[in-house]
């Protein structure tokens, strides 16, 4: 567990009362992981190497000659092609420690009255994740669950070190760069776009709504990951819930650093711009799985690397021992702890408006 360090009073969250408070959709906020779930992680070992933390999305548990590198995500907010998005966004946890990704585990709930049909399509869907990535479907669970409105699908992934190295948030240094790789936004684009067709008939013409829906097949950082690991990176963090900012919030707060932002710099594609406008969210705050946030010395370095293999990436900020900051148009303010995702709010939104999804 990685404890928070520099931080400001005014910083700290104040934690509810349990027994009147409600929890809403999304993560559960950070200074509520670390008093409620952070401080309940049963007896320490010595084989466990790293244990829950802001920004820790892998575990990494040494084996002797290499480590085991294991994560679990869940998929709650997308409906098209979960079954293949959940399999992505669970390895991509693996890929951004730099790890090599070797089998997961199906965890899988539907609804009462669920047909036979959208159990294939979910189960085609993993399949067809994992060969696209080389990996195997290890075991799991499968069951018909009353009070569900939409399956549930929750993969852990299980992978293993390169040469007992990997990329964790807590050993970013100050002074270093934080790279992105790809563009911002791109899993809630492609979300939106596919969950709400219809809502975005006249936003997206037919080209950029079929760009939209293949931003899917660009969510995967196992190799943004393996590169940041052969040229010499400190740090990887997958941008999922809470988007890029949310990603380097949580890089600082396991690091204990601050930051400056440079949000002009940030790669995000026209037609999430467009998506962004129509439902009123900000696309730096909307989730990002295939972006890799990476802290590196050499952040034109390693940009170029990723060019030489056809990956967009652009320095994004530099790392500080002081306070975070994002400057935006000119505008600096600080970088806020990840709320609810800006997915729940366009959602919500587009189904205010009369629109499914």
């Amino acid at each position: 567990m990685n404890h928070v360090h520099n931080k400001n009073a005014q910083d700290v969250p104040t934690i509810p009362n349990p027994e009147s408070s409600r929890l809403v959709a999304g993560k559960i906020p950070p200074g509520m992981l670390e008093e409620i779930v952070f401080k309940r992680k049963g007896k320490r070992r010595e084989e466990v190497l790293i244990y829950p933390g802001i920004g820790e999305d892998t575990t990494v548990v040494d084996m002797g000659e290499e480590f085991l590198v294991a994560s679990t995500d869940p998929i709650t907010g997308a409906e098209d092609m979960a079954g293949w998005l959940a399999v992505k966004v669970a390895l991509n946890d693996i890929g951004a420690s730099g790890a090599e990704p070797i089998c997961i585990l199906v965890t899988l709930l539907l609804p009462e009255d669920t047909q036979v049909s959208t159990l294939v399509s979910i189960m085609d869907d993993v399949d067809r994740a994992c060969r696209e990535e080389n990996v195997s479907v290890a075991g799991g669970h499968s069951e018909v669950t009353p009070g569900l409105t939409r399956p549930l699908i929750s993969i852990t992934a299980l992978g293993r070190s390169r040469g007992r190295r990997v990329l964790r948030p807590t050993q970013a240094r100050a002074g270093q760069d934080l790279v992105l790789t790809k563009w911002a936004g791109m899993e809630g684009t492609s979300i939106l776009v596919r969950d709400f067709a219809e809502a975005f008939a006249g936003v997206l013409d037919a080209k950029e709504a079929e760009e939209a829906r293949n931003l899917f097949f660009n969510i995967s950082v196992t190799l943004d990951g393996k590169i940041a690991w052969e040229n010499g990176a400190s740090s990887g963090h997958d941008a999922t819930e809470g988007g890029v900012l949310g990603a380097i919030y949580e890089l600082c707060e396991a690091s204990s650093l601050g930051v400056v932002v440079y949000a002009d710099r940030v790669p995000v594609l026209e037609i999430t711009r467009k998506v962004a406008r129509f439902t009123g969210i900000d696309p730096l705050k909307l989730i990002s799985s295939g972006c890799l946030l990476v802290a590196a010395a050499d952040g034109p370095g390693l940009c170029h690397a990723y060019a030489q293999a056809g990956i967009n990436a652009a320095v994004v900020g530099k790392l500080t021992t002081r306070e975070r900051r994002v400057i935006r148009q000119g505008e600096s303010v600080p970088l806020e702890a990840p709320a609810s995702d800006e997915l729940w709010h366009a959602r919500h939104d587009l189904q205010h408006r009369g629109f499914g999804g």
